[in-house]
């Protein structure tokens, strides 16, 4: 009897084994997150990697051995075609992180650098908002608690605790009832009208497009000025100079010079209700003050500063709210995020110094 117990455990044991060795098999050949860089990519579409973006992308980049990265928000990652001259037909990464202050925005970037010896040039896109402090309480700190422990350029100071959250979280991107689920949604959405991220960064913004045929342009500008509308009213923003924003800009700057990396700044463009909306919440003289202070720190490093933030032709340019089909806005998927079309105009820029009427230079 004992001895047929002792064969049952083993049976059992062999069971489990051999599923969760599957589970982890299937979980890793689906590469749900993109984490893993397989040289063929079956289901190139990472759904579940679209609103996952701060969590994957640290991981992402540390295999991709990018020539350019790309750095900013919701934008950049939104904005910025996968194929274009100026990446030199070598390989680009997409650092936009939505959401993420201009802290994660480039502790993220310092965490791609030390993974890469392969980056050369870096394409920072600039956001207003990201610049601002709240009227009452100027941030002068940076707290990166909440990521540090994410990120490999600062290994040896990470404690203990730190190191758990960072080999549990890498587990649980390869083995977890959620990495699971996220592996079938990889192959059962691959063609739905849903955002993913390729391995590389770049998100696709397929849910705009359904957005737009189920409800029409109107709908979404009306959310997206409501969304504006009350952010601005209940933040009471301002761009302050001693916030430690510009200064975590320029310190970043000196460590992208010490590693002889080429640098493009630029102004992320805006379409004209979101540059309406700044002024009606008074703070175009803010916004104004911010620019000059973005083209002295360019100046301070010998940088051209490109600005799309203007009202450029393509910037007036506004869809009709009766419109369901979104090539009907070729150049913005809403009033607050351009689309790769624009990008594409952003990348021949930087790449001949040339903006023709969509941008203003600060060279001097």
């Amino acid at each position: 009897m004992e001895k047929a117990m002792k064969h049952y455990l083993k049976l059992v044991l062999v069971f489990i084994s051999t599923g969760l060795f599957l589970l982890i098999a299937f979980s890793y050949w689906l590469d749900p997150y993109g984490i893993y860089l397989h040289s063929s990519d079956t289901f190139p579409r990472k759904i579940a990697a679209a609103d996952k973006g701060r969590t994957v992308k640290p991981y992402q980049v540390m295999h991709a051995a990018p020539y350019t990265l790309l750095i900013g928000n919701s934008r950049i990652e939104l904005g910025m075609p996968f194929e274009h001259p100026f990446y030199q037909d070598k390989p680009v990464y997409n650092m936009g992180l939505p959401g993420a202050g201009i802290t994660m925005q480039y502790d993220y970037a310092k965490h791609a650098i030390a993974n890469n010896d392969s980056i050369k040039q870096i394409v920072i896109a600039l956001d207003f908002l990201d610049f601002t402090s709240r009227a009452n309480h100027i941030n002068t700190q940076v707290d990166n608690s909440s990521w540090r422990w994410r990120l490999t350029s600062d290994d040896n100071a990470k404690s203990l605790t730190e190191k758990r959250h960072y080999y549990a979280e890498r587990m649980s991107l390869l083995f977890s009832l959620t990495a699971i689920v996220d592996s079938i949604s990889t192959v059962t959405l691959q063609s739905n009208n849903v955002n993913a991220l390729n391995r590389f960064g770049f998100n696709d913004g397929k849910l705009y497009q359904f957005h737009v045929a189920a409800e029409g342009f109107g709908a979404l500008y009306q959310q997206k000025a409501e969304e504006l509308d009350n952010s601005l009213s209940n933040k009471q923003l301002v761009f302050a100079k001693n916030s430690y924003h510009l200064n975590k800009l320029d310190n970043f700057l000196d460590l992208l010079k010490q590693n002889n990396i080429t640098v493009f700044l630029l102004i992320n463009p805006y379409q004209k209700p979101y540059l309406d909306k700044i002024k009606q919440h008074k703070l175009d003289s803010h916004f104004i003050v911010w620019k000059q202070e973005l083209a002295s720190l360019a100046a301070q490093h010998q940088l051209m500063l490109f600005d799309y933030a203007i009202r450029s032709h393509l910037v007036n340019e506004v869809v009709s709210t009766q419109s369901r089909d979104a090539e009907d806005s070729p150049y913005f998927w809403e009033p607050a995020h351009y689309r790769p079309a624009f990008g594409n105009l952003i990348l021949d820029s930087l790449l001949t110094g040339n903006c023709h009427d969509l941008c203003h230079i600060y060279n001097d």
